[in-house]
């Protein structure tokens, strides 16, 4: 590599290196730390901010809200997004409207989007869900201020989201199905839902692999939607692992260090769910590639 591509690859490395690298290693360092962010000392604690992560019963709701929230948005999203993917491919007129209006929602600002839910979920009776509700003799409802229907609500903003990225990502995937898979089912007399069952479904295996860790990794990682609408209220019946981290550090009692453990706790658990993720969809590319 001669010394221009060197120069060019600099400032990028440099910014790797500042803004993420260097950020990671010190959060690392500080969950070993009593470290609070409004004080200048803080002790070696070893382990102790570990055990009390396990001991935590505040952190232990967290992540049940957590997997609640997972099993909300991500299975919907994923059976919805293939389901627009497999519509979206039989279009043949306006094809490229059909396919930019369903890539919208990913594109969008979810912080903005999120502002525009919390109006269409307001608890007044001029709310819009609760104008559609009344239509049907269906009292007001105060979507995202009791703990029945907070969580819910939160998970209907992020799994509307995530169906747009589901469905750009099965749509790319049904793409580079070879079209003679197809021919050679038609003169067999598969067609339908044998073809889908049979041919459609095991192709994408792989990539339902890929967008089911994907996508649950995303999901653990919610902080904006909660944020913007419920504040992990009420009585704490909507806080995330992330939501609950971002309590324990920027409030109350400033506890940097015990929030960055649970940040190192959560990294482990991303990574091997992420590396089960890979193996399971080697497995699979390879069972595809003897089948072929």
């Amino acid at each position: 590599m001669g010394w221009r591509a060197a120069a060019l690859l600099l400032p990028a490395f440099v910014g790797i290196v500042v803004f993420v690298i260097g950020p990671a290693l010190v959060s690392v360092f500080v969950a070993g730390t009593d470290k609070a962010l409004t004080g200048p000392r803080f002790h070696w604690v070893g382990t102790a901010n570990a055990r009390a992560a396990f001991d935590d019963p505040d952190l232990g709701d967290a992540v049940v809200h957590t997997l609640v929230y997972c099993l909300l948005t991500v299975i919907p999203a994923v059976v919805l997004g293939l389901a627009l993917a497999l519509a979206a491919e039989r279009v043949t007129r306006g094809r490229s409207l059909v396919r930019l209006a369903l890539f919208l929602p990913v594109s969008a600002n979810i912080v903005a989007m999120a502002v525009v839910f919390a109006y269409i979920f307001d608890s007044s009776p001029d709310g819009l869900a609760n104008t559609v509700v009344g239509l049907v003799g269906i009292a007001p409802v105060d979507w995202l201020g009791d703990t029945s229907t907070a969580l819910p609500v939160v998970a209907l903003v992020g799994g509307w989201r995530l169906t747009s990225l589901v469905f750009i990502v099965y749509l790319a995937g049904l793409t580079a199905i070879p079209r003679s898979v197809y021919e050679a089912a038609d003169v067999d007399g598969i067609r339908g839902l044998a073809r889908l069952r049979h041919i459609t479904l095991p192709l994408l295996a792989p990539t339902s692999v890929f967008l089911g860790v994907f996508v649950t990794i995303l999901t653990v990682q919610t902080f904006e939607t909660v944020a913007v609408l419920t504040k992990g209220g009420p009585l704490n019946s909507s806080t995330t692992i992330i939501y609950y981290m971002y309590q324990v550090g920027f409030t109350g009692s400033f506890r940097i260090g015990y929030a960055s453990m649970i940040a190192l706790l959560l990294l482990a658990a991303t990574v091997a769910l992420g590396a089960g993720g890979a193996v399971l969809g080697r497995r699979l590319r390879r069972i595809r590639a003897a089948a072929a």
